[in-house]
Parts: C-alpha cells; sequence; structure tokens
C-alpha cells in the first residue's frame, strides 16, 4: 500500500464544566465528547525521499510548522523509525479555531494513517501518549469512540457511545478564537492537591450515572467567549427568537450547536437561520 485516505471528523462538546484551575496553569474539566459528520480529509501518501511534504486548500495552514500535523509528525519520528518519507494532503471542511477540534482530529488521524499505511504496529496507548503533547483533546479522535467523557484537561477518556442518531444544525461565526485566551479569561478558583482529588473523583462518578442523552446541555466556557466577542450573544439571542432550547456553543467557541431527532427539523432550522443571518 503506497497512498491512504482518512477521514478526521470533527467533534462539539455536549457538556463542559470547569472544575478548577491547576498548579501548572491548566484547567480541570469534565465534557461530554460527541463526534459528528462533518469532518476534514487527509491522504497520505509514501515518498522515496525521506521527510515531510505538507499540502491543504485552506490559506491559514501554508504554514507547515505551525500545523498540528507537522507537529504530530515530529513527535511520532522521534518514537519509531520508518523507511522514507509522506506527503500529507489537507482537505479541509472543518472551520479553523472554531471549538470542534479540527487541528486536534487532523492530528490524531494522521497518527492513525500512518501507524496503518508504514506499519509500525504501536499500539493505542503509544499514540494517545503522543496526542496528548499535541491537543487535550487528541486521545478522543483516538479512541474511536463516537461518544466519550473527557477528564483532567479532556485528555482522560471515558467512552459513553451511543446508538442514538442525532442531528445538528451548526452556526458558525466568521471568526476564530483562542482557547488559551478564552481559558485565560476564567476566574476559576485554584484546586490544591486534596480538593483536585475529590472534585474529580465526585466529578466522574457522578458524570458516569448519565448514561443516557439526557444529561443537561452546559458549557462554563461560554461567558469567558461572550467577553471576547461579543457578536456571540446575537447568535444565542437569535436561538432564543426562533425558541431552540437545545443549543449550546461547543468548546472555546464560536461555533453554536442546536440538536435535533430528525433531519427534517434540523434542516428546517437551517433555513429559518439562513432567513435571518444570511452571513452566517
Amino acid at each position: 500500500m503506497n497512498a491512504l485516505t482518512v477521514s478526521s471528523p470533527a467533534k462539539v462538546n455536549l457538556y463542559l464544566e470547569v472544575l478548577g484551575r491547576r498548579h501548572d496553569g491548566y484547567h480541570e474539566i469534565a465534557t461530554l465528547f460527541h463526534r459528528i459528520s462533518l469532518c476534514d480529509r487527509l491522504i497520505l501518501r509514501k515518498t522515496k525521499r525521506p521527510g515531510f511534504y505538507l499540502s491543504s486548500d485552506h490559506p491559514k495552514l501554508k504554514n507547515k510548522t505551525q500545523n498540528l500535523v507537522y507537529k504530530a509528525y515530529r513527535l511520532l519520528s522521534q518514537t519509531v523509525s520508518w523507511t522514507g518519507g509522506v506527503r500529507v494532503w489537507l482537505k479541509k471542511r472543518v472551520p479553523v479555531s472554531a471549538g470542534m477540534g479540527g487541528g486536534s482530529s487532523n492530528a490524531a488521524h494522521f497518527l492513525l494513517g500512518m501507524n496503518q499505511l508504514f506499519q509500525l504496529g504501536l499500539p493505542i496507548k503509544t499514540l494517545v501518549r503522543i496526542g496528548v503533547q499535541l491537543g487535550a483533546d487528541v486521545p478522543f479522535f483516538l479512541s474511536g469512540v463516537n461518544q466519550a467523557w473527557g477528564f483532567g484537561k479532556g485528555e482522560v477518556i471515558q467512552p459513553l457511545p451511543t446508538r442514538k442518531r442525532l442531528w445538528f444544525v451548526l452556526v458558525v461565526p466568521p471568526f476564530g478564537l483562542s482557547t488559551r485566551s478564552v481559558y485565560a479569561r476564567l476566574n476559576a478558583p485554584r484546586l490544591t492537591r486534596i480538593s483536585r482529588s475529590a472534585t474529580i473523583t465526585s466529578a466522574f462518578f457522578h458524570r458516569l450515572k448519565s448514561s443516557r442523552f439526557s444529561v443537561r446541555l452546559r458549557n462554563d466556557l461560554s461567558l469567558a467567549s461572550f467577553s471576547l466577542r461579543p457578536r456571540l450573544k446575537q447568535i444565542d439571542a437569535l436561538f432564543d427568537e426562533l425558541a431552540v432550547p437545545k443549543r449550546l456553543m461547543s468548546g472555546s467557541g464560536p461555533t453554536f450547536f442546536s440538536i435535533h431527532h430528525s433531519k427534517k427539523e434540523a434542516r428546517q432550522l437551517a433555513c429559518k437561520i439562513r432567513d435571518r443571518r444570511p452571513n452566517l
């Protein structure tokens, strides 16, 4: 096999609770990841010449060294060796810096693709160890499940697969948000070693009791994101105008989503949003 095409799906966070700030500056969270069908595509092709060659149809990803796929390649090459190089074509459909994990998914599926294409034989645990260095939600994409709880920074995965089919309407504003900037706006309490363990343990078992989709939608990052981008309040208000209760901002934003139980219902709402906000 000389080439491999890999789908790289996005995610939304159906629940995101910030438990507190850690001594290392990161925040402990409890979040429910849900994989959606919107996806990028990666084409990996072997080359005789050693090295990494990346091209993409997205103008913001032209700088190879800033791309998570390149960083994944660097970390992978420090872990294992192989013969030849790899040329990667990245076809983007998932918006950049939109709170849907596009870059993390690209990195995760590049690692999975390399493992398969070059027959590296690396176990998932090894790939996760690499992935954690790239982003807190990379382990979720490596897990292969369609839904899972994420604890710690989001990297501790507890699978919660679901067979229930849901439809989402995504509202993506014409601007991005930096996850680092959003967390910097939070005024979360600092966790001591004792309170950290107690908080995480309590949250973990409380969340595990919620085995159905009836988990209440929540995102503790919303207010911080709204303060950075006040226009997000207009999107939230739009959902109120359209009487859509099941909606939420995903991750650190700025993407909003609503949840529906039928394709027809989702399409109807999408048409209404386009009519009222044609620029979204």
